[in-house]
């Protein structure tokens, strides 16, 4: 019987799909000292049929796993000319 359970067990962790996610990510100013953590700031339009949103470093301890149910994909700037630059546009 357990070896029955853990069988459907792995089935069903396998047969799950993996969610992705896209975004670049709006950093904290670099003098920031303290905890931070990664939030959805705002969702973007899909592209070939994947989730872009933009993510926001913001202070304190992280209160929710908003973020657990995806692999997300986080784009950081190297410099700060390309970090303050507008990448995407808002489409109404």
């Amino acid at each position: 019987m357990v070896a029955r359970l853990e069988r459907l067990e792995f089935r069903a962790a396998v047969s799950r799909k993996l969610k992705t996610r896209f975004g670049n990510l709006r950093r904290l100013p670099p003098d920031y000292v303290g905890e931070r953590h990664m939030v959805i700031a705002k969702h973007l339009p899909c592209r070939s049929g994947q989730e872009w949103v933009e993510f926001e470093e913001v202070p304190e301890p992280d209160p929710s796993s908003e973020l657990d149910e995806h692999l997300n994909i986080v784009f950081v700037a190297s410099n700060s000319e390309v970090a303050d630059a507008e990448v995407f546009e808002e489409v109404r």
